[in-house]
């Protein structure tokens, strides 16, 4: 294959070493001896840079494959002319054979037109004795009306068929010369022919063949009249003897004899005419002398023509061989010269390994007396302890002094500019963002569900014709790419129902019928249960405000009024209430829930005389979640969302005093499990601003941590289907070291707060933490209950950010649609339904309905709706 510097690339460069053979480029030597991770790592580096170069090679070669297929196309199409030229030179010496024959006919064609040039002559004669004739009829014809005797009557009446028989030759003498006026126009035809190309030549040749039985039968013609013209001469010479002897009877005899002198002297002109015909005829030739000496220049021009044509393409034959044998050498001295550089570069890093392996070694035994003299520091990191341990109480002291001056501003800061995050920062690892060299990517997700729309693309007309011959390329094939798009535009709807209009007279059956009318979600509105749909979608689910919603229809295609959009919103209300009502209803079966609140506003209540705060209520199931806005924080709304619960639930939550009237009220039907989140929060807290107190807020944030850490190897092996008593010997295991570890935790907190006064600043999170340890703890003899609140406060998450968009609800109608609709769409976000998609389908049952929701709502519930239900509406299909 023929390859090119230019197809290598710029990272194609040799560089110059000590053998003379390329090498990456490398670092410098250092002096000290690297250590083992070190040479590791240059050892992965020098491997990556060898992958690098194969891959650079295998590109450079796919180029080379691809540069050799253009030559290949080339020196076919160079084949291919040359076949073409060799065919046009079989044609030319097939034509060069013909032309000997041809020139003979031309030869044969010319003696019968000068044949017929001299007949010709002859028929003027002829003419001219037959108009002679007519003149001495005409003074028989007188000389008989005068009273001739017998003799001339006989004479006259054998004259009068002689002269007969010359009106029928006269006739004959007419066509001879049409046809031969007809030979002289074909002779011009031929004469003009021959100055062209010996092709056109063979045309005219043809049609000179195809008159020459018109020559044969004009020859024929010709010799009779031939003797004809003797027997008139002879009867002409035998009258002369008659009118010599009639001398003496006839006056007019002598005149005869003065009209036969002039007939000779006009046969004298007429020999004389033929001469000159002769030496027009000798002319004649001479040019057709000079049209052959033409034919053969042109024959001999196309010699030279073919042999300069057969040369030139031997020597293109010769420069296409050299040129491919001069570029494989090429490219193979290239190759050879780039893959021997790598062979020896492999053969140095396979030693540069085994040197490696050496140093580990070495460095193995070095660390084997490191560690014998590691334990010779011991005794002096004893020592150095016991002075850090002073050092300690003496610094202990100092911050004591320091937290006087600094704790009130702490705080305050705090509280103003602290970050609201809770979360620890951990030490760096030194690992590098994103994805690691060497690691295994995900390659492209697959999305075999989408649509394809197929496009065609060609290159322009005047790019398919090859630029050296100009015939068209070939079709081979077809290169295929993809790019995903998405195209949104609103569009009218147009539909147009046929009236039918009754061909019968009977009066039982309706005058007119049509198909009914598209259902509408509500009566007199122009839009359809899609724009509805895509509204709730970017009000409810992407939390845009309705200016934003408008104008992103009006982006459209569609302008839209916000204040439209907000006057529909109690339109909803009826049709998701059903929905709403399910799940709290579902909620109610649930063994465990998970509630929390939020500030919300609703700018209606200060019509009223009061504030605008309200209050975003949650609860949360394993499957489902409800919403409730409510202007009080009560336990007569939490009574709403959980006191119609069906058996025992266990209600993870804060530390709200809400909750703990709620757990009074309802007996034992609620257990409260508080959030370990917020059990943390307070120590945090209090270390705030206290620098003493960091290293035992610290000692604490570990031990809660260490619980979760216990919970979750408890939870590897907890199966939900089996009791406590059942579960597997690693669940026990896991489930005892959990259970000591709380024990310890809450024996220590008893500890440290037996001798400490209930105004030191660490009294406050462990009396929390022994007060709330019974709902602290009933996650421990309850696997299936969380630890911590984090659900309720994701879910709050979404309508939180809605609310700084849109600052709350405008009224009363428009915070009970906000809770239903947030209801709705974290359902069916948290069963994995694609919201939009069950959106459309609702709204369209709902506008088939009446413009009222379905009576059946199970398959519209995600926890009653059939498995290919579930897959329609999911957001992978």
């Amino acid at each position: 294959m023929a390859m090119r510097d230019e197809d290598f690339g710029s990272a194609l460069t040799l560089t110059e070493t000590d053998g003379g053979l390329w090498s990456p480029p490398m670092a410098a030597p250092v002096s000290k001896s690297p250590d083992r991770p070190s040479l590791y790592e240059q050892a992965l580096a020098r491997a990556e840079a060898a992958e690098a170069r194969a891959e650079e090679l295998r590109s450079a070669e796919l180029t080379a494959r691809s540069e050799a297929g253009a030559w290949k196309s080339r020196f076919k199409a160079c084949r291919q002319r040359l076949s073409e030229a060799e065919q046009e030179a079989k044609d030319l010496r097939r034509a060069a054979r013909d032309v000997p024959s041809l020139l003979a006919e031309v030869e044969r064609l010319e003696g019968l037109v000068s044949e017929a040039r001299a007949g010709s002559s002859q028929f003027r004669m002829i003419e001219a004795l037959h108009d002679e004739i007519a003149r001495l009829q005409k003074a028989l014809a007188s000389k008989v009306r005068k009273g001739a005797t017998g003799p001339l009557s006989r004479e006259n009446a054998r004259l009068h068929k002689a002269l007969e028989r010359l009106q029928g030759q006269k006739d004959e003498l007419a066509a001879l010369r049409a046809e031969v006026s007809a030979l002289r126009k074909s002779e011009r035809t031929a004469q003009t022919a021959r100055s062209r190309e010996s092709v056109r030549l063979g045309k005219a040749l043809e049609q000179s063949q195809a008159q020459k039985d018109t020559i044969k039968a004009l020859r024929a013609g010709l010799r009779e009249s031939r003797k004809d013209a003797a027997r008139l001469s002879k009867q002409i010479a035998r009258l002369d003897a008659e009118i010599a002897e009639l001398g003496e009877e006839a006056a007019t005899a002598e005149t005869l004899i003065e009209t036969l002198k002039t007939l000779r002297a006009q046969n004298v002109v007429l020999q004389k005419t033929a001469r000159a015909s002769e030496s027009q005829c000798k002319w004649l030739n001479a040019e057709n002398d000079n049209l052959h000496w033409s034919i053969w220049k042109s024959l001999e021009h196309r010699k030279r023509l073919e042999a300069r044509h057969r040369d030139e393409l031997d020597r293109l034959n010769r420069t296409i061989a050299w040129e491919r044998s001069y570029r494989m050498r090429s490219w193979e001295d290239r190759q050879q010269a780039v893959v021997r550089p790598l062979s020896r570069r492999l053969a140095r890093l396979r030693k540069t390994a085994e040197r490696a392996k050496d140093t580990i070694e070495a460095l193995r035994q070095r660390n084997a007396r490191l560690r014998t003299e590691a334990q010779g520091l011991r005794a002096d990191v004893r020592e150095l302890r016991a002075e850090r341990a002073a050092l300690a109480s003496r610094v202990e002291t100092l911050e004591g002094q320091l937290d006087k001056l600094r704790s009130s501003r702490a705080v305050l800061s705090k509280a103003a500019f602290g970050s609201k995050s809770e979360r620890q920062k951990k030490p760096g690892t030194g690992r590098k963002r994103g994805q690691q060299r060497g690691a295994p990517g995900h390659g492209r997700t697959p999305r075999p569900k989408l649509q394809e729309k197929t496009e065609s693309r060609d290159p322009p007309k005047d790019a398919r014709i090859c630029s050296c011959c100009g015939k068209p390329y070939v079709a081979n094939g077809e290169r295929v790419t993809t790019l995903i798009e998405i195209a949104v535009k609103a569009h009218i709807r147009k539909i147009e129902r046929t009236r039918w209009r009754r061909g019968c007279d009977c009066a039982s059956s309706p005058l007119e019928v049509t198909a009914p009318p598209a259902p509408r979600l509500f009566p007199g509105t122009l839009y359809g249960t899609s724009f509805w749909a895509r509204f709730l979608f970017e009000h409810c689910a992407c939390r845009r405000p309705l200016s934003r919603v408008a104008a992103w229809y009006a982006d459209q295609g569609l302008p839209v009024s916000p204040g439209t959009l907000a006057n529909s919103l109690k339109r909803f209300a009826p049709l998701f209430g059903p929905i709403h009502e399910a799940i709290l209803a579902h909620q109610n079966r649930a063994a465990v829930r998970h509630a929390d609140e939020t500030g919300w506003r609703v700018q209606e209540f200060r019509d009223r005389g009061r504030s605008s705060r309200a209050w975003l209520w949650t609860s949360v199931s394993p499957d489902a979640v409800y919403f409730h806005i409510d202007p009080s924080r009560s336990a007569e709304v939490a009574m709403k969302l959980f006191g119609s619960t069906e058996g025992t639930v266990v209600l993870v939550c804060d530390r709200l005093s809400t909750y703990k009237k709620l757990a009074r009220e309802l007996g034992g039907k609620v257990i409260l499990q508080w959030c370990w989140a917020h059990q943390r929060r307070s120590f945090i807290e209090c270390a705030a601003g206290h620098v003493r107190l960091r290293r035992w807020c610290r000692r604490w944030i570990k031990r809660i941590a260490k619980i979760y850490r216990l919970n979750d190897a408890r939870l590897k092996h907890y199966d939900p289907a089996l009791p406590l008593e059942r579960q597997t010997p690693a669940f026990g295991a896991a489930q005892a070291r959990l259970k000591k570890a709380v024990d310890k935790m809450f024996a220590d907190a008893e500890a440290e707060l037996a001798g400490m006064t209930d105004k030191a600043l660490r009294f406050k999170p462990l009396r929390s933490l022994l007060k709330h340890r019974e709902g602290l703890c009933v996650f421990v003899d309850k696997p299936f209950v969380p630890m911590d609140n984090n659900a309720g406060e994701r879910a709050l998450r979404g309508p939180v950010i809605g609310r700084r968009l849109t600052f709350g609800s405008n009224s009363e109608d428009g915070a009970k649609f906000t809770a239903i609709l947030q209801s709705v769409v974290g359902t069916l976000s948290m069963n994995g339904i694609d919201v939009l998609r069950w959106l459309e389908a609702w709204l369209e049952a709902c506008a088939k309905n009446g413009c009222k929701p379905p009576d059946d709502l199970s398959p519209w519930l995600p926890w009653t709706m059939s498995e290919a239900r579930r897959r329609k509406f999911s957001a992978q299909e």
